[in-house]
């Protein structure tokens, strides 16, 4: 009985001891529990994703954006601009310099938004545009026109997808600044496939396709959400989340943007 007794006592010291050598050994990552945990160069950040390291720094500023759905302002009323080019059966009502112009309605809300973020999805599923500089002078008077687009052009030229969620898509644009990748200096080329583990869930676990261009001059990315409110929301919780400035960036891939 006390040999069984001394092998029992040891074989619970060693699960006791295994367990501890599992608790030194195991760390969580995001939600999952890792086994074993790479550690990182100075100028690398682990993805807990594929628990790889790769180039990577911190101290990024990640904001959302989205575009306006018109259906989603249906409480609003109706507003008439000047639309660029020729009603369906040809006709205009203005015409300056070499191009025509005509009038329709949209809900008041939404031509707001669209000023705001340059592009917006009508009731009809088309893209209305308008741009800083789009003016004209019918009488005399300063006034913004409007027109339809293929697509949600961005800066850089690249088309948005038209899905309502950019979750929906295999890869989520964002706007970066310009000019060749150097993540310490927080600048990405074209192209630059990125992953942000920081910001809100399931946004976190997402892969990020650099493909537009934004003005900044510090480390900043501009996360494209989608169309309307949903999107609206999901862009208000990537740029509200604290730390703002201080998100961690690793770029993991390339994707030409042509």
């Amino acid at each position: 009985m006390k040999y069984v007794l001394v092998i029992s006592i040891v074989a619970v010291c060693l699960v006791f001891a295994n367990n501890d050598v599992f608790a030194q050994k195991s760390k969580i990552c995001g939600d999952t529990l890792c086994s074993k945990v790479q550690a990182c160069p100075m100028d690398h950040v682990l993805d807990r994703i594929t628990l790889k390291c790769y180039p990577g720094s911190d101290g990024w500023k990640i904001t959302g954006y989205y575009l306006p759905l018109e259906k989603e302002f249906f409480k609003d009323k109706f507003q008439t601009i000047l639309v660029q080019g020729k009603k369906k059966n040809g006709s205009f009502d203005y015409i300056e310099g070499n191009s025509t112009y005509y009038y329709k309605q949209f809900r008041s809300g939404f031509l707001s938004d669209v000023i705001v973020q340059g592009s917006g999805k009508t009731t009809e599923s088309k893209i209305l545009q308008t741009w800083a500089d789009d003016f004209i002078y019918p009488n005399g008077e300063k006034t913004r026109f409007y027109h339809f687009g293929k697509c949600a052009y961005t800066a850089s030229g690249v088309c948005l997808p038209l899905s309502e969620s950019s979750l929906s898509e295999p890869l989520v644009l964002v706007a970066v600044t310009k000019g060749k990748t150097d993540m310490q200096k927080g600048v990405i080329s074209h192209g630059t496939l990125l992953r942000i583990p920081d910001i809100p869930s399931p946004w976190n676990a997402r892969t990020y396709w650099a493909t537009d261009i934004g003005e900044w001059s510090d480390k900043h990315i501009d996360v494209f959400t989608g169309y309307g409110a949903k999107a609206k929301a999901d862009a208000y919780r990537i740029t509200k989340l604290p730390p703002q400035e201080s998100s961690k960036v690793m770029a993991v891939g390339f994707k030409d943007t042509k």
